[in-house]
């Protein structure tokens, strides 16, 4: 996915837009290993996006940047989390 807004066309992706057309938040919530799992992404200040992880209503882990790259990054948790993995497994942290 290229950016937020075309998360909308996937199962499972809620992206909210404003009537101009603009996103405003995008999530996935996810049920794994008896956990709900919920990646969430939002506009911030100037061109940065903010992406989040909570695990049960905690905030795991929270990053700002360029928005395609958070698009890759959030596919990324959302894999690794439904395979089982850790959901940093592959990334320079995990």
């Amino acid at each position: 996915m290229a950016l937020v807004r075309d998360f909308a066309t996937l199962p499972g992706w809620s992206v909210t837009m404003t009537s101009k057309g603009q996103w405003t938040t995008a999530e996935r919530v996810l049920k794994v290993g008896g956990r709900q799992w919920v990646v969430g992404l939002t506009p911030t200040t100037g061109d940065a996006t903010a992406l989040m992880l909570w695990a049960d209503e905690i905030l795991v882990t929270r990053v700002r940047g360029d928005e395609r790259a958070l698009c890759r990054t959030a596919c990324q948790w959302v894999g690794n989390l439904l395979a089982g993995r850790a959901w940093d497994a592959g990334t320079a942290d995990g």
